[in-house]
C-alpha cells in the first residue's frame, strides 16, 4: 500500500476517463460507477523430468479481464448517446488515482484498459432494490500499467 502524508489510496481518489465515451479526465459523467476490476494473468506450468520433479517452467498466453459496475442511470446515459451498450464499439478506459490533499509529492498512477467492448446490454433488479446496478464485463484487449505526471 502506498502511503503519502499518511494518506492511502482509496476509492475517492479514482477517476475514470475515456475520449471514446465522451468522458474527460475528472468528469462526473460516470459518477454512477460503484466498482471497477481488472486482472492480468499469465499461464505458467511446470515442466517435469526425471524423478517426477519440476525441471523448468513454461510460460503461456497472457489473458486480460476487467469489469465495471454501473447504476441504471449511468447505463441510461450511455444508451441515450449510443442506443445500446452493444453499439458503443471499442474504447479505452483510463483509471487514474490521484489525491490533491497529499501535497506536491503525489504521483498520479494510471491503468489503461485498452480496447474495451461491451458484450451485453441488460437489466437486473429485484424487489426492495434501492439502487439498480449491474456488473458488465469490459473484455479488454490489453491492460497498460504506468505512472503519470506528478501533481
Amino acid at each position: 500500500m502506498a502511503i503519502i502524508n499518511n494518506v492511502a489510496y482509496s476509492w475517492s481518489m479514482i477517476t475514470l476517463s475515456s475520449t471514446a465515451l465522451g468522458i474527460d479526465e475528472g468528469s462526473t459523467t460516470l459518477e454512477g460507477v460503484s466498482a471497477i476490476k481488472w486482472s492480468k494473468k499469465r499461464k505458467v506450468e511446470s515442466n517435469y523430468g526425471m524423478g517426477g520433479r519440476p525441471v523448468s517452467r513454461g510460460f503461456g498466453n497472457i489473458t486480460y479481464t476487467a469489469s465495471i459496475t454501473m447504476d441504471y442511470a449511468t447505463q441510461q446515459l450511455l444508451r441515450s448517446v449510443y442506443g445500446s451498450l452493444l453499439e458503443i464499439g471499442e474504447f479505452d478506459l483510463i483509471i487514474s488515482f490521484a489525491n490533491p490533499m497529499a501535497g506536491e509529492d503525489w504521483t498520479t498512477t494510471t491503468v489503461t484498459l485498452k480496447g474495451c467492448i461491451f458484450t451485453e446490454d441488460c437489466l437486473e433488479s429485484q424487489q426492495d432494490d434501492t439502487n439498480i446496478t449491474h456488473e458488465f464485463d469490459l473484455n479488454p484487449f490489453d491492460i497498460q500499467i504506468g505512472s503519470g505526471d506528478t501533481i
